[in-house]
């Protein structure tokens, strides 16, 4: 779908969402999705090959458009083919070196749900919260067995996992947390305060919080909010200084040619004021591949992507700086 396509989908979307909202929302919506079942997980490590694993929530990967079904079926087999390989697969690539990988699938909202009225997109929203509230309860006490673990998440991923920790932050044992890597949305001081978690201020910190928005020469997101933190995953720090791209140990982009491009040094990187991380305009022969229907210089899409072998090294970084000096207490 092109950028006009999406503008007019959501504004339409804007217009009838209460109509349309509030007749779609069912019995079936209330249930609580059972995580016992291994069908509602993309992946369940079954070999246990690490001491520390990662517990994943993925992105949207549902629509636009949505045709007035705000929710994703989690017996969409298509669906969850496209969003275990085009997705899960390629992000827990970043950890799975390092860590065993738990994955949940969940009733995703249509990235239309976010034009709602407030009051409307938390109908929606708490379907998702209720889902991975409960593949990370079930994770903690039936798959866990005391390991160290990290929680990564991308987008509405980030925002459900933001969602949980805020009106439950002892959900988890912080003292178990390695880090959690959550780009793709927007992050507070005063969130973290409520989440009872810090900002990840050096490459080592462990137990932090780690997240950016990635965006062009005056780029905007749809997810980068007023007083959003920031970490920059060229140099893990919340400098503003421009870090050049000799930092940048490899991108891997899916394009959308259906090639993929491992790209040496692709971009450097800098925070802006507004809080995003800002990227210079990618030469020709690479932008003209880049998915860009969430507007133009943003690069949301792309978050883990351009900065993909970065993220792999940290990971081990953050896991051995952890497990040097902690002794995990395994069940």
């Amino acid at each position: 779908m092109n950028y006009r396509l999406l503008i007019l989908v959501t504004y339409l979307t804007m217009v009838y969402n209460i109509t349309l909202g509030q007749t779609n929302l069912t019995k079936e919506h209330k249930k609580t999705t059972n995580y016992a079942n291994s069908s509602n997980w993309s992946i369940q490590s079954k070999i246990i090959q690490h001491q520390v694993d990662v517990f994943f929530v993925h992105p949207t990967t549902y629509g636009p458009p949505s045709n007035g079904k705000y929710v994703a079926d989690l017996n969409d087999q298509l669906l969850n083919q496209v969003t275990d390989t085009g997705t899960i697969n390629r992000i827990t690539a970043a950890f799975s070196d390092h860590c065993n990988v738990f994955a949940p699938r969940y009733r995703q909202v249509n990235i239309e749900v976010l034009s709602f009225s407030d009051e409307e997109k938390s109908k929606y929203v708490a379907i998702p919260v209720k889902d991975i509230t409960a593949a990370l309860t079930y994770y903690l006490e039936n798959l866990n067995q005391g390991r160290p673990f990290i929680l990564a998440s991308h987008s509405q991923g980030s925002y459900v996992l933001q969602l949980i920790l805020l009106d439950n932050p002892n959900i988890i044992d912080h003292d178990q947390l390695v880090a959690a890597y959550m780009p793709g949305w927007t992050f507070t001081h005063d969130d973290l305060s409520k989440m009872k978690i810090s900002i990840a201020q050096n490459p080592a910190t462990t137990g932090g919080l780690v997240v950016w928005n990635t965006v062009g020469p005056n780029g905007s997101s749809p997810t980068l909010m007023a007083n959003a933190l920031c970490v920059n995953p060229l140099s893990w720090t919340s400098d503003t200084n421009e870090v050049p791209a000799l930092k940048n140990i490899m991108a891997i982009i899916p394009f959308t040619d259906g090639t993929e491009g491992r790209i040496e040094h692709f971009t450097s990187a800098k925070i802006t004021p507004g809080g995003g991380l800002e990227i210079p305009t990618p030469a020709k022969e690479i932008s003209s591949k880049l998915n860009m229907s969430m507007g133009p210089a943003c690069y949301h899409r792309y978050d883990y992507d351009f900065f993909f072998e970065n993220i792999v090294e940290n990971v081990a970084l953050r896991c051995n700086q952890y497990l040097k000096y902690h002794q995990p207490e395994v069940k």
